[in-house]
């Protein structure tokens, strides 16, 4: 770095004495000393005083192609200037060393930061994982049937909330946003193991998004109730077929969550219990729009504004 500012320097120089000779002679030296010794460091800037101004000394001052001194005039010039460059280049190096502790300093600052928010995340998903434990054991010890179905309903709507952040954690492109595809996928994968029978099939066609992590809880919770519904009332004889499929249009998400199941009962109790509830609640917080029908099975659409999660 050294010899390529000593070399822009005599450049420089060989361009002006084109125009005017022997002009300024030591005025091109400082913006390359500067620039040598913001990106080099002290060294390389030394390197470049001390070889520019022995060029300037032999080629430049009078007499030229000489390291004669033939004038008191250019030796307290060559002395003051040369001193003036020290001075310049130990306040370049200064603040070099200045800005890289700052940067060293940002640099731990950060790394603290992502170990605390890593441990803090440990932990959440931890409190997740107890809360949801304690859940399912007070569920299997319920004699009331309506008790146990509440406290597994709980659980899994709990467990569509952790899921977010786990995705979040996990498969998000920053702490920001969340892989939207990634959690449904993992969602369905878990309501395949936990809620349907082997002989009903739960399939997912999602586009790829990323949104919001309160976007993708909402979202989620109504993918799992929807499901959740569909497991426990659709198919009388245990055997169907659920379909999630998510796109993205324009600004706008489609979700359609489609079953060929024995269809809704308007006036049974999954229309009016918590769970539609919960839903309504939902499509209000994503400004959604929501359509049900009962032909062949029930299918739901919900039209998502996409800058509801922003």
């Amino acid at each position: 770095m050294a010899f390529a500012g000593i070399a822009v320097a005599v450049g420089l120089r060989l361009i002006l004495d084109q125009v005017a000779p022997g002009l300024v002679p030591f005025a091109l030296t400082f913006p390359v000393l500067v620039v040598v010794g913001l990106v080099a460091g002290a060294w390389a800037g030394a390197i470049t005083l001390v070889g520019c101004q022995l060029l300037i000394w032999y080629a430049v001052l009078p007499p030229r192609f000489s390291f004669a001194i033939t004038s008191l005039t250019t030796l307290l010039d060559l002395l003051l200037v040369t001193l003036a460059q020290i001075v310049l280049l130990w306040l370049v190096t200064a603040y070099r060393s200045v800005m890289e502790h700052a940067q060293r300093e940002n640099r731990q600052r950060i790394e603290d930061l992502s170990l605390a928010l890593r441990e803090i995340d440990h932990r959440t998903r931890n409190n997740f994982a107890l809360a949801i434990g304690m859940l399912e054991i007070e569920a299997r010890n319920a004699e009331e049937a309506t008790l146990r179905s509440g406290l597994n309903r709980a659980a899994a709507r709990l467990q569509a909330i952790a899921g977010a952040y786990k995705n979040l954690a996990l498969s998000s492109v920053c702490l920001e946003v969340v892989r939207l595809h990634d959690y449904l996928n993992e969602m369905c994968g878990r309501l395949r193991e936990g809620m349907l029978s082997p002989a009903v099939s739960l399939q997912l066609e999602c586009d790829q998004v990323t949104v919001p992590p309160q976007f993708a809880v909402r979202v989620g919770l109504i993918v799992n109730e929807v499901v959740t519904n569909a497991a426990k009332h659709a198919f009388p004889e245990g055997v169907g077929s659920i379909t999630v499929k998510l796109e993205k249009k324009a600004d706008l998400l489609s979700l359609c969550i489609s079953d060929d199941g024995r269809g809704i009962d308007a006036d049974g109790p999954a229309s009016r219990g918590l769970g539609s509830k919960l839903i309504a609640m939902l499509v209000r917080q994503l400004a959604a729009k929501m359509q049900c029908e009962t032909r062949g099975g029930t299918h739901y659409e919900f039209i998502i504004p996409h800058e509801a999660g922003a």
